[in-house]
């Protein structure tokens, strides 16, 4: 059963006025000493209220990088098209909320006879809130304003970025304190808050964005070490596309959720992300993303002897059908047919503005248990920030890089492949598929397992693409489609102008693509915020 626990907002005083920098865009707000910070039930509520600012799966995080376009064609940002406009961006939500943290941890030692273990608790959220926010705005915008207590209006006026080296390392240091004071679980009536895990898993996905790989490995290790934790259906037996629904909800791959409850804050990700009964396909994978799935042997689609391309969707890993919903399936009463024919509509490539621009749809977190055209809209599953397999892949790149072919990083990367009956990775048998020889071997595998495991994931692509310095490269290509020829026939059915569709064969579909050039490893400083303060300087490749 989902335990549901509620962010409870805390009562507020509003000064009236707004800062002239303003990093929050909100007016400054004090809570009231006096009627405030009185008691241990305050500080709850006050360190429950960050909970808001935890992310939900940026579900359009994909079309940012090589694995998936718009289908929805009027709802791709300029980030996908490649345009890094500063007039796009903002930082206003990660500073209001390192504001909520910071006004914690500077006030909450005004309460009387408040010490002990439920004041460390306090404390460990915010220093993870905090860091977490730093974290994500360092790896946006690289340097940028760092403050640590709540601000005056005289002390915002002026203040500049601060180098991201620096920020990384109070990034460092207040979730190493998060972790000193954070438990390792909590009741359950608590589910759904940090804990020492997540902000040890957060650490590890801070320190491997920045290559601190012995550092990314320690802190992996730490949260396996915690026993906390394991991968859902662990012993393959065929359930690992639960992981992806509504009933998967509280399992123990799930290191930290934003939660969300059916009817009371929904997110409406089944209606908006591909709702197959209205040919809607909110995320649509590339080629590319397709052809990343190995074959059940093992062996990359390049070099396997079972592929056939005339029957892409057979003998392959089987994370491929959970990802991506081809033509021919069947879900919600409908079958998929994507051929750019009238008679396929309206589920066919071209048949309506927000129909699939490649051929393929997502499948991901369509629960087939939910009707997308009711529930979809009003659904209660959590959104997970972190689940256990980033901590294993985590600590199987980090592990290769400090020692290559290091047991340790078989080990891991072979638990995530396991338990979909993938076999394992291995460096002694150089004839099967599966042979890494060398450390650049079993990097690119690694860097195959992150891009499969967390395939239409949000954001985590975009992420790792950056971080590997090959977004220049994978972005700046056409972003390709399915292949399909249309041919001459007798069988074709009326409207279809005599023609019938023959798939897989035939010429790609190609697409626009992205662009990226090497200043865009970073966003712009988003322009709102140096109109509101000239002291902000722009990061370099961007018009000042």
């Amino acid at each position: 059963m989902k335990i549901t626990h509620l962010y409870i907002a805390v009562a507020i005083a509003a000064l009236g006025t707004t800062s002239c920098v303003d990093l929050d865009r909100y007016p400054l707000e004090e809570l009231s000493d006096k009627s405030f910070w009185r008691s241990p039930d305050d500080a709850e509520k006050a360190v429950s209220n960050l909970y808001t600012s935890l992310p939900y799966w940026d579900v359009d995080g994909a079309i940012n990088s090589d694995d998936a376009v718009h289908g929805i064609k009027w709802a791709a940002g300029n980030i996908s098209k490649g345009v890094y406009d500063p007039q796009d961006f903002g930082w206003k939500g990660n500073y209001a909320a390192i504001r909520k943290a910071n006004i914690v941890l500077s006030k909450v030692d005004l309460i009387p006879n408040y010490d002990g273990e439920k004041k460390n608790r306090v404390l460990g959220q915010a220093y993870f809130f905090r860091a977490f926010q730093y974290f994500d705005l360092i790896r946006s915008y690289g340097d940028v304003p760092y403050v640590d207590k709540p601000l005056s209006l005289s002390d915002q006026e002026g203040i500049v970025r601060t180098p991201r080296e620096e920020v990384y390392g109070k990034v460092m240091q207040d979730f190493d304190k998060a972790i000193e004071y954070l438990p390792k679980s909590w009741s359950a009536s608590e589910y759904g808050r940090v804990t020492k895990g997540a902000a040890l898993a957060m650490k590890a996905r801070a320190a491997l964005y920045y290559g601190k790989w012995d550092v990314a490995a320690e802190s992996a290790k730490k949260v396996m070490d915690l026993n906390e934790y394991n991968l859902y259906d662990e012993q393959n037996t065929g359930k690992y596309q639960e992981l992806f629904w509504e009933k998967a909800d509280g399992c123990k791959e799930f290191i930290l959720v934003k939660q969300f409850k059916e009817a009371e804050n929904s997110w409406y990700l089944i209606g908006w992300e591909a709702f197959p009964t209205k040919g809607w396909g909110g995320i649509n994978p590339t080629q590319s993303l397709v052809d990343a799935f190995e074959d059940i042997e093992g062996a990359p689609i390049a070099k396997s002897t079972l592929y056939d391309p005339k029957k892409p969707f057979e003998n392959r890993d089987p994370r491929l059908e959970v990802n991506v919903l081809h033509h021919g399936e069947t879900l919600y009463g409908v079958t998929i047919n994507v051929a750019p024919l009238k008679s396929a509509a309206p589920t066919g490539i071209g048949q309506h503005g927000d129909a699939t621009a490649t051929g393929y749809y997502q499948q991901k977190w369509l629960d087939p248990s939910i009707d997308p055209s009711s529930k979809g809209w009003d659904m209660g599953k959590d959104a997970v920030v972190i689940r256990y397999a980033e901590v294993l892949l985590t600590y199987a790149e980090a592990k290769n890089e400090l020692s290559p072919l290091d047991d340790e990083a078989f080990k891991a990367v072979n638990a995530v492949r396991k338990r979909v009956g993938m076999p394992e990775l291995q460096k002694t048998d150089a004839s099967k598929p599966t042979y890494c020889g060398t450390q650049d071997d079993l990097r690119q595998r690694i860097r195959n397992e992150w891009r499969v495991e967390f395939a239409l994931e949000g954001g985590k692509r975009q992420w790792d693409i950056r971080r590997w310095g090959i977004a220049k490269k994978v972005l700046n290509e056409p972003f390709l489609g399915l292949k399909y020829k249309l041919v001459d026939s007798p069988d074709a059915k009326e409207g279809d102008g005599g023609k019938i569709c023959i798939l897989y064969e035939g010429e790609n579909v190609k697409l626009t693509g992205s662009k990226y050039e090497d200043h865009n490893y970073v966003y712009p400083i988003p322009q709102e915020e140096r109109d509101l303060n000239p002291a902000l300087t722009q990061n370099q490749g961007y018009p000042n």
